[in-house]
């Protein structure tokens, strides 16, 4: 069982066959795309349910509830319980680049052109806008403002009702940006240097420099002790940088926010990692069960014990039946039958 920094544990693995192409973690298990087939794998490590698409599948998001998933030139919705699909599902020409879940239900995906496209919760189509190309749709910050990183490296905030209208919110360009956690966002500049910030539709609440160069990031996740990256060259490091906090991951990560990490590699690996305070309520719970599990046992062996007691008393095994009714504990019935022996001579 390997371990990282903070004592993450990983708690099991697969060997799953083709690439792996995307990755969506929650607390109760995980999905995997290998392909065009998607499965879900549940905190234990048992297969729930598989799905098969037509072609590969490249991206996996879910709001809870669903899960979005992007193969080919197509959006599709499945239900994250049973695998089954929501509606027939939308295509494009080109496809989709980007899926988000939007607040308070529904999606929002930005397409390869200069299109993002608005669905309902259940995937039906509700509008279409032209904000220009996007590359990645970076978080909201409320139910009507959106952060995206453009192809030009800017960081917009779009509001999306009302009039829509959007605004570059500084001049410098950024060259790779994580999705957005808890309102916080790392970002990469130019030059390398790795910046954590609070972003406002008209700059920066905050921005922190936390690695000066060095680092070349390929997705990054936060968790309830902060910010873990998969770098290019597959190794999952902390940030910032400390000792002893880099392990080899592979080339996809997922995160539920708080104690559970999936990662992948490219050739079907994946492994399951949980945080200490995770593996300590679990075992917690382990316990738990295990007392309350031999609580039951006991009460049922009583129960027989004074099945017999009773059984005993009634054919007239006066000494047996005081035995059984004393190892219950049960004096009173011991001193009533011991009072009708003498009683009887």
């Amino acid at each position: 069982m390997n371990n990282l920094e903070g004592d993450w544990r990983v708690s099991w693995s697969h060997q799953l066959e083709g690439k792996v192409g995307a990755l969506s973690a929650l607390k109760e298990g995980v999905a995997v795309a290998c392909g065009g087939v998607v499965r879900m794998i549940n905190d234990l490590g048992d297969f729930v349910w598989k799905r098969t698409f037509q072609f590969d599948v490249y991206r996996l998001v879910s709001d809870g509830s669903n899960i979005a998933v992007l193969s080919g030139p197509g959006f599709h919705l499945l239900d994250l319980r049973t695998g089954n699909p929501l509606g027939e599902g939308r295509a494009v020409s080109g496809g989709f680049r980007d899926c988000i879940p939007r607040p308070g239900g529904g999606w929002l995906l930005v397409d390869r052109g200069e299109h993002i496209h608005m669905f309902n919760r259940d995937g039906r189509g509700i509008r279409r806008l032209r904000p220009g190309r996007i590359r990645k749709l970076i978080g909201w910050l409320d139910r009507e403002h959106l952060i995206i990183i453009d192809d030009d490296g800017h960081l917009r905030c779009l509001r999306l009702f009302g009039e829509n209208s959007q605004r570059i919110i500084e001049e410098r360009r950024w060259s790779w940006a994580s999705r957005m956690s808890n309102g916080r966002i790392l970002v990469q500049s130019v030059e390398g240097g790795i910046y954590e910030g609070v972003p406002n539709p008209f700059g920066w609440d905050s921005l922190e420099q936390l690695v000066e160069t060095g680092v070349d990031p390929l997705e990054s996740v936060r968790t309830g002790d902060g910010w873990w990256m998969l770098t290019m060259d597959g190794s999952l490091d902390r940030i910032p940088p400390s000792d002893d906090s880099s392990w080899p991951a592979g080339e996809c990560i997922a995160s539920n926010d708080t104690d559970i990490m999936a990662t992948a590699t490219r050739d079907g690996l994946i492994r399951w990692w949980e945080s200490a305070r995770l593996i300590s309520k679990r075992s917690l719970l382990l316990r738990k069960m295990v007392s309350e599990e031999r609580q039951r046992i006991d009460w049922e062996q009583r129960q027989v014990v004074f099945e017999a007691a009773r059984d005993a008393e009634e054919n007239g095994m006066l000494t047996h039946a005081v035995e059984l009714y004393a190892s219950l504990g049960r004096q009173e019935d011991v001193r009533r039958i011991l009072a009708m022996k003498e009683a009887g001579g």
